[in-house]
């Protein structure tokens, strides 16, 4: 565990400071504790716009709910074979390089539209909502942004998922947005690491190392329902504390891991068996501003 320590008052009393928890087996307890919650987040809303998503959505939802809402993502996802997608990404990026003039950004054309378009191929969605996802991802988390524009999106997308504002078509839409900027920090994150080492090195066993050592998702928050402690830690009941995922934590842990990680994983797999040999244009690499997330802004390559 790391950045957190405990300091008393004049009076002696036990205070505490936030806790950032890094040590992967106390990550894990508190992923598998039912006295950690997601921090809620507001209910209500128009139906069909960002708040409304964010509290019809599993990621954010808590208890009974949560499971419900959960089992509906696991269950759009049943019937999609990863290893099918991931064909799939080799062959729809193979496609899409030979189409366009060089250098190509990778992060703007290719890994925040192609892991889109092929999961909506494969629930039988619409295409073209990659552009609309992108807007939703961008004020999905709490810290969000809860513009106008962002409902727009949300309500586009509700009308492209079925026209009803209800949890079925929120967790299609959680699927896609959630596969969205951790996706394409993947993808990203891979390449990079692929290009420096210029290796023949198979793409799973780098996308493995990614994952390890610069994975998309840096931590993720819970809040304590009670005094409790973790470690050598004392967390007081309404503190929300940070959990780091790196290492073979980054899609969660617990009732609350990711159910698309394998998915993710192929078609991060055949994007970047398709960019291979493919040369970064810069090697300074800006990233995206996020507290929880890694993710190229650019990547051009050539």
């Amino acid at each position: 565990m790391s950045a957190g320590t405990e300091t008393f008052s004049f009076y002696g009393a036990l205070m505490t400071t936030p806790a950032v928890i890094a040590a992967p087996d106390e990550v894990r307890a508190v992923l598998a504790d039912p006295a950690f919650v997601v921090p809620p987040v507001p209910n209500g809303g128009s139906p069909g716009g960002i708040v409304w998503l964010r509290s019809t959505v599993s990621r954010f939802s808590a208890k009974g709910d949560h499971e419900r809402r959960r089992s509906l993502v696991v269950d759009e996802l049943a019937d999609v074979d990863p290893a099918v997608l991931g064909q799939r990404a080799l062959e729809q990026t193979t496609v899409l390089l030979k189409s366009v003039y060089e250098p190509i950004d990778v992060m703007a054309k290719i890994a925040r539209v192609v892991p889109i378009e092929l999961l909506t191929e494969a629930l039988s969605l619409p295409a073209g909502m990659s552009e609309d996802v992108n807007l939703v991802a961008e004020a999905y988390h709490p810290r969000g942004d809860f513009s106008a524009t962002a409902d727009h999106a949300v309500a586009r997308l509700v009308k492209a998922c079925g026209g009803i504002a209800d949890e079925t078509t929120a967790a299609r839409i959680g699927l896609l947005v959630q596969a969205c900027e951790a996706t394409a920090g993947l993808i990203g994150n891979a390449l990079i690491a692929e290009n420096r080492q210029k290796s023949t090195t198979p793409v799973s066993a780098i996308l493995t190392e990614t994952l390890h050592m610069n994975p998309p998702v840096r931590a993720t928050r819970r809040q304590a329902t009670a005094d409790t402690r973790v470690g050598n830690f004392a967390i007081v009941a309404g503190e929300v504390v940070t959990l780091e995922l790196a290492g073979s934590l980054t899609f969660g842990d617990g009732p609350r891991k990711c159910p698309g990680s394998e998915h993710a994983f192929a078609i991060a797999s055949g994007i970047v068996e398709a960019l291979r040999g493919r040369e970064l244009v810069h090697d300074d690499v800006e990233y995206e501003a996020s507290a929880n997330l890694r993710v190229p802004a650019s990547l051009l390559v050539r």
